[in-house]
């Protein structure tokens, strides 16, 4: 979401890198990080070389989940810099780096940070070590799955374009959540405002389907920051997160015996932040468990708890190590029914981002903490668990590969649900060494009807996702309001290629942008369309193992036409897609995309076209100047279409 700048300003269509990292600034302050990126990025196709501005670009490209760009423009500062202005840029690689899942390379910059740190007992030194272990116990974990447990992505209505937590099972068997969503365009899809407040929404399934989701009452979602509900015992009290201030929440409780009751504050600490209530029995007594950073922990976000009299919380006070560390401990949830505690952190050895932990609890627990591994953790964020049913079902919140998205394919918190078949019990926590679980991201696989191959080849197909495919302005079939074409994806690709004097002569005179252009061509370009044949190669494997598969193609389009112009040049791209997959390979996939392959195998195409509604507002769209509106790489970014799901 981009800062509600001037509409003068947004139209410039010759702007200096400074005023475009001015913009950029601004975003970042109001904590707009994707917004941000997009005006940084335009500033770099200005200024590539300068280090701060490609500092200020890693760091919002890391607070809006864009790993890859994130870990890229970390290793050209720490190359640069030597430790010197950003001695942080080298641990913030090596994080991106296993939020790409790229743990080998993730493995040399640990490494490498770890040689460099004097104090062997410092934050950077502790955490290097987790990382290198993370590292280890992802790679182990992503070649050998197990198919017991299932993890099942939540459709729309639920999961939304914008961004889904925190999902609980409330006293009424209802599903609560806090979603930052906003008014949505008629397909769905969230419009940017500068007004979003997360609130906490109520649904409930009829016949297998999700109702709309309803937001709770004004006495809960007062147009503040509302979020993070949990219930006492007897169902009397709800609790949640409001924001009292910027960046700083309370935990509140309402009677929900009590019509409209306005609440009162559980716990308020000013300059600091309480959020993310859960309450459970513990040794007979009703306990709050919840987290915070106010003063006591060991540093960043710790896990708290205390009892609670009533509505009242008495002596709360963190859990100490081994759950709290010097990084950030989140989400606690606490099953009363085997004393274990689940929660989230960034600092214990991980996969990537946030991972889920288990162990068993107690005042004083000793025993570390157990990675609850793949499928529950990925090398995204993941958050929020909540166990239900001894243990066989329950929900967690990701931002992982699959969950929906506009703007980037890790943008987004999404939820997902778990369970475990009825005839067997989910397995007791072990140590880490034993764990053996399901990849990331096979989100709505029933996961036991497959056999290992097959499922390793869907876990194959995921990891390659998302596959962004570019192309010339235009094309295919200029000037055309047809929604199909009869050339196929390697022409246009070709005819991409031939286009290139074109955008060197546009930018003869500025050799950075060249510069930047030839790195656009060379990485996205062509990389996309050697990563493309890479994924049909798999795709053919795993139809040819008789699995039905779909793919959803989301296409784009710079703003340089009317909206509904561009909806229909990204319906051509997406067809010239379809006509390359028809053709590749000798018409290897045809009978799969005609359902008549005797094994039963199908390929379903799934489109979802956007018009100039998603192109960044920092693309310029003036017929008058063609080098910004079409030979910028802001621009030729926005002229994609990608393959974003693999069901």
């Amino acid at each position: 979401m981009l800062p509600p700048l001037a509409a003068a300003a947004l139209g410039a269509h010759a702007q200096s890198a400074d005023q475009f990292t001015a913009w950029g600034d601004k975003a970042m302050a109001l904590g707009q990080h994707y917004g941000a990126s997009r005006y940084y990025a335009e500033a770099l196709g200005k200024a590539p070389g300068l280090m701060e501005l490609q500092w200020k670009y890693a760091e919002a490209c890391r607070q809006s989940n864009q790993y890859g760009e994130a870990a890229l423009f970390y290793d050209k500062v720490q190359k640069k810099d030597h430790a010197r202005n950003h001695p942080e840029a080298l641990r913030w690689l090596a994080e991106m780096q296993m939020c790409s899942a790229e743990y080998d390379e993730a493995q040399t910059t640990w490494a490498k940070a770890m040689q460099k740190e004097r104090k062997k007992d410092s934050f950077i030194a502790q955490r290097a070590a987790n990382g290198l272990e993370g590292c280890k116990l992802a790679k182990r974990l992503l070649n050998d799955p197990d198919t017991l447990v299932r993890i099942m992505h939540l459709p729309m209505p639920v999961n939304t374009f914008s961004s889904e937590f925190g999902a609980r099972t409330g006293p009424d068997s209802a599903l609560y959540f806090t979603s930052l969503r906003g008014p949505t365009t008629a397909d769905g899809r969230v419009k940017d405002t500068a007004d979003y407040r997360a609130q906490i929404f109520r649904t409930t399934q009829a016949g297998g389907n999700w109702n709309e989701p309803a937001a709770l009452p004004a006495n809960v979602n007062n147009g503040r920051n509302n979020a993070n509900c949990a219930w006492s015992g007897d169902g009397r009290w709800f609790y949640f997160s409001r924001e009292e201030a910027p960046g700083q929440f309370s935990i509140r409780a309402v009677d929900a015996h009590r019509a409209n009751d306005t609440g009162a504050v559980v716990l308020r600490m000013p300059g600091y932040t309480v959020t993310q209530p859960m309450v459970a029995d513990f040794e007979n007594t009703e306990t709050l468990f919840f987290a915070s950073n106010m003063p006591g922990g060991q540093g960043g976000m710790d896990i708290w708890w205390g009892t609670l009299v009533g509505k009242d919380l008495i002596n709360p006070k963190p859990m100490g190590p081994p759950v709290n560390t010097p990084g950030n401990e989140v989400t606690p949830f606490f099953n009363p029914s085997d004393s274990t505690l689940w929660f989230s952190s960034d600092f214990l050895p991980g996969l990537g981002g946030y991972d889920q932990f288990v162990g068993k609890w107690a005042p004083g627990m000793q025993a570390d903490p157990v990675n609850m591994g793949m499928p529950f953790n990925s090398p995204a964020n993941d958050l929020y668990p909540a166990v239900y049913n001894d243990g066989s079902t329950g929900w967690f919140t990701s931002n992982r590969t699959g969950s929906f998205a506009e703007k980037g394919a890790t943008c987004c918190n999404d939820l997902y649900r778990f369970s475990y078949p009825t005839e067997a019990p989910a397995p007791a926590p072990v140590a880490t060494h034993e764990l053996d679980t399901l990849p990331y991201n096979l989100s709505g696989l029933d996961t036991a009807a497959m056999g290992d191959g097959a499922l390793k080849r869907l876990t194959s197909l995921r990891e390659k996702l998302p596959i962004r495919l570019y192309f010339h302005n235009d094309e295919p079939d200029p000037r055309s309001w047809s929604t199909t074409t009869p050339l196929d994806y390697a022409e246009t690709f070709r005819s991409y290629q031939a286009h290139r004097p074109e955008y060197d002569s546009a930018w003869r005179a500025t050799a950075e942008e060249n510069t930047a252009f030839d790195t656009f061509f060379r990485s996205r370009v062509e990389g996309g369309f050697a990563q493309l044949n890479d994924f049909i190669a798999l795709l053919q494997q795993a139809l040819g193992e008789g699995q039905r598969i779909k793919l959803t193609i989301r296409g784009y389009a710079s703003p340089l036409a009317k909206s509904d112009y561009n909806r229909n040049l990204s319906l051509r791209r997406i067809s010239s897609l379809m006509n390359y997959l028809r053709i590749t390979g000798h018409g290897a996939l045809a009978k799969y995309l005609d359902g008549t392959a005797e094994n039963g195998a199908r390929l379903t195409i799934l489109e979802r076209p956007f018009g100039k509604e998603t192109a960044a507002t920092t693309v310029s769209d003036r017929l008058d100047d063609l080098r910004n509106s079409v030979y910028s790489v802001g621009a030729a970014m926005e002229r994609r279409i990608e393959i974003e799901q693999v069901e």
